[in-house]
């Protein structure tokens, strides 16, 4: 069978969250929702990547996890900040490629220094130079700072399978939606951020985050004068920058014309701003329109996806079949075996279950009730040859057994609700949790259930989540709620619950 291949991408550094499911169909990706919540006003301030996530953040993520809580059983690959971050080029004079890969980290690893062990480090693969050579781009960030902000984000819930320097991301996204042969810059605007992205002819990129972005104009108002000068004010500033970034990165004795200017992000909704730009900088300035690797669905295309060029790169890396080596952090073993299960997916089978259950209680309910409407039939056939007493027996013997038939269909009333209300709950999925049994227990003078649910290691707070979904989502009290953990490693979660019904009914 199929396996399902789609991914989220959520970038959270430039004042909003910004989250792009995207389906891999073949050689192009499908752009099927959108999740944009922003975090922050226009301050100036970027969030820099410090001790803890921001409570916006949270909140948002809260949110996200909320109402698509069923599809982020997909992998999910979030922009890490790159404030504080060390990138560059390292390159070796070797002509041997076995021993390219080992020199070029060794190199990076002496570019960073007697701390080094401080530090997680990436590098892009070896690539031969023009010497002779190889070189490789690297990134590193530090080590305490990735381990808080991945606690963070679990903290709120959100499932974690990669996490990507936010430029390296937008890279990947620009290399397959712009192809040429000359430098390009990509100008990723976002509400309190902004990325300038270089990428070389070589393949190299260089890049500068700027901690201010296009809030202003984005809160300005839609029309008039006001808007002019606020896009005037932010083309202004990132000429000043631009021209800074391009003599660190390149040095002022560096010539090299770029071949193009893409505006992304936020910035990329403001006609206002790209003029601005283009007066600016006196180059020509283009934002995404036809896209070469993606179609948007319906769903997607009013959030202007193909403007948010992290989010889309997160989500490409995560839907190579290939990794992608670059990421911080390696997606945990039992989310990436829960998504090597087939198509059928754990909704699915939960409603099949769910259904099965149901048709067994509707049909010995309704063996039941046809066997004692025949009973009724047979014992109030008499006339009036028969004689008085033996009619009186056989209608208080029918009066009995009509009880009893009553009593059999408030009870089949009051149990059947409990399967469809349970599976209804699960219908869109969790991606975190799902139900593996259910065993219905008559009692009284409550019927009970127990449920046993399979649950992903990495998840914290499973029992209190499990115990607030089947209260809120399907009106089930849990009386009684156990975590365990077997010895192949899997954990489970075992729920005995009292089953909603209506008294009157009783």
């Amino acid at each position: 069978m199929r396996t399902r291949a789609a991914a989220w991408g959520v970038d959270l550094t430039g004042g909003a969250v910004r989250a792009l499911h995207v389906e891999r169909v073949g050689a192009r990706y499908r752009i099927v929702d959108v999740v944009e919540q922003p975090t922050n006003g226009t301050g100036e301030a970027a969030e820099a990547l410090s001790a803890h996530l921001a409570d916006a953040v949270g909140r948002a993520l809260t949110d996200l996890r909320q109402a698509r809580g069923g599809t982020l059983g997909d992998a999910v690959f979030v922009a890490l900040p790159v404030f504080g971050a060390k990138h560059g080029r390292v390159e070796v004079p070797i002509a041997d490629p076995a021993r390219a890969a080992e020199l070029l980290d060794f190199e990076v690893q002496q570019a960073l220094g007697s701390d080094r062990e401080s530090w997680l480090a990436r590098t892009t693969a070896p690539k031969p130079a023009a010497n002779g050579g190889y070189w490789c781009d690297w990134f590193a960030q530090r080590r305490e700072l990735v381990q808080s902000f991945v606690a963070d984000l679990r903290r709120f819930g959100l499932p974690v399978d990669g996490i990507v320097a936010g430029p390296l991301a937008l890279a990947r996204y620009v290399d397959g939606e712009w192809q040429s042969q000359g430098r390009r810059l990509f100008i990723e605007c976002h509400r309190t951020r902004t990325d300038l992205l270089y990428v070389l002819a070589d393949g190299g990129r260089r890049w500068r985050s700027l901690p201010f972005g296009c809030g202003g104009l984005a809160d300005a108002p839609t029309v008039g004068a006001m808007r002019e000068k606020e896009a005037t004010r932010v083309a202004q500033q990132l000429r000043v920058e631009q021209h800074d970034a391009h003599d660190a990165l390149f040095g002022k004795l560096d010539g090299t014309p770029l071949d193009r200017i893409v505006l992304l992000g936020e910035g990329a909704r403001h006609e206002e701003l790209r003029r601005a730009l283009e007066r600016e900088l006196d180059h020509e300035v283009v934002t995404p329109h036809a896209p070469r690797i993606f179609e948007v669905t319906a769903r997607a295309a009013a959030r202007h996806p193909l403007h948010d060029g992290t989010a889309l790169g997160l989500a490409m890396a995560a839907l190579d079949s290939a990794g992608e080596p670059l990421s911080l952090v390696a997606p945990p073993r039992a989310r990436v075996a829960a998504r090597a299960l087939p198509t059928w997916t754990a909704a699915l089978l939960l409603l099949a279950i769910g259904l099965l259950a149901t048709h067994f209680l509707a049909v010995d309910a309704e063996r039941r009730l046809r066997a004692l409407q025949a009973q009724v039939a047979e014992q109030t056939q008499f006339g009036g040859v028969d004689e008085w007493d033996v009619a009186q027996r056989r209608a208080e013997a029918a009066r009995a057994t009509i009880a009893l038939l009553e009593s059999d269909a408030r009870v089949a009333r009051r149990r059947l609700p409990f399967p469809r209300k349970l599976y209804e709950s699960f219908a869109g999925g969790t991606g975190r949790y799902r139900l593996a049994s259910c065993e219905l227990l008559p009692d009284e003078p409550v019927d009970r259930a127990s449920l046993v649910f399979d649950v992903d290691p990495a998840l914290g707070g499973a029992v209190e989540l499990i115990r607030g979904h089947l209260r809120d989502q399907a009106s089930i009290t849990a009386t009684e709620v156990n975590s365990r953990k077997e010895p192949s490693g899997a954990f489970h979660v075992d729920v005995t619950a009292e089953l909603p019904y209506d008294g009157s009914s009783r």
